[in-house]
């Protein structure tokens, strides 16, 4: 009992105090009596210093709470900032992804337009990771009235050609596969070669013979000879051009095609051949 009291002593007193206080003043009410005022004053003075520290114990309580409520909802401001901005991000990167995609085939529809032919665009959906890239798998097939041996281009020049063709997607042949062969010509002397896969990125141009002008940089072009494709494409440059000295008959020619088929996201199948030369022969392809 003892330990209770002594627990909660100043709430006891406290309580008390306040009781007594209260009696007096009605005694006061009532009797006007001088020694129930002093002892009121004595009482009053005595609490005093209570009531003030649980007056301040109050405010400060208020405030800590308030600061409390207002930190929990501040923090979940904050969740809900950092969601939204989140998001946005999001957004604002698929819709970047979706306009880079229409440039790029918009590009290709432009192409389509100047080469005079009818043309499909698909999109790459796989390739063969070994063997360096050498063929692709795309988005389009029999059902849009894709072939085999249909050419494939994008705006920088030519890809290869349809070997394999199922209902919904094709397999497309790289140029740089060393199963592949296409009829080339040096644009700036017209010397005609054979433009064939290697075991690098780059391909070797064949068949060219040893006093013919070949140049570093020079620009590689389709012939239109071998009845796939069509002449006028751009294939790539030389950058190596070498006449070797023990008795054979033809230079070791280098070149860089111009499609780059590690980053190659979309191209253009050429569906018919054109009517005409294609417009683009003319032209440097895009740095």
């Amino acid at each position: 009992m003892t330990r209770l009291l002594l627990r909660y002593r100043r709430t006891l007193v406290l309580s008390t105090a306040l009781l007594l206080a209260f009696v007096l003043m009605t005694l006061q009410v009532r009797s006007g009596s001088s020694v129930a005022l002093l002892t009121k004053q004595i009482l009053l003075t005595s609490i005093s210093p209570f009531l003030r520290v649980a007056t301040k114990s109050f405010d400060i309580t208020a405030t800590v709470w308030n600061e409390y409520v207002d930190l929990r909802r501040v923090r979940r401001d904050n969740q809900l900032l950092k969601e939204e901005v989140r998001q946005l991000r999001t957004e604002v990167g698929e819709l970047r992804e979706t306009a880079l995609e229409h440039a790029r085939m918009g590009h290709l529809l432009q192409l389509g337009n100047r080469v005079g032919t009818e043309a499909v665009v698909a999109r790459v959906i796989g390739k063969d990771t070994t063997n360096w890239f050498r063929t692709i798998l795309i988005d389009t097939g029999a059902n849009q009235g894709i072939q085999r041996h249909m050419v494939v281009v994008t705006r920088e020049g030519l890809v290869g050609r349809v070997i394999d063709v199922t209902a919904l997607a094709s397999r497309v042949q790289l140029i740089t596969d060393p199963g592949s062969a296409v009829g080339v010509l040096i644009q700036r002397s017209r010397t005609i070669g054979v433009a064939a896969g290697s075991q690098g990125s780059a391909i070797q141009i064949k068949y060219l013979p040893l006093m013919a002008d070949v140049a570093v940089d020079d620009r590689i072009i389709t012939s239109g000879m071998g009845g796939i494709f069509p002449k006028g494409i751009p294939v790539g440059k030389v950058i190596r051009s070498s006449r070797p000295a023990n008795g054979t008959l033809f230079q070791l020619i280098e070149a860089q095609p111009h499609a780059d088929f590690s980053r190659m996201e979309e191209v253009m199948v050429l569906k018919r051949p054109p009517s005409s030369g294609l417009s683009w022969a003319s032209e440097e392809p895009p740095p």
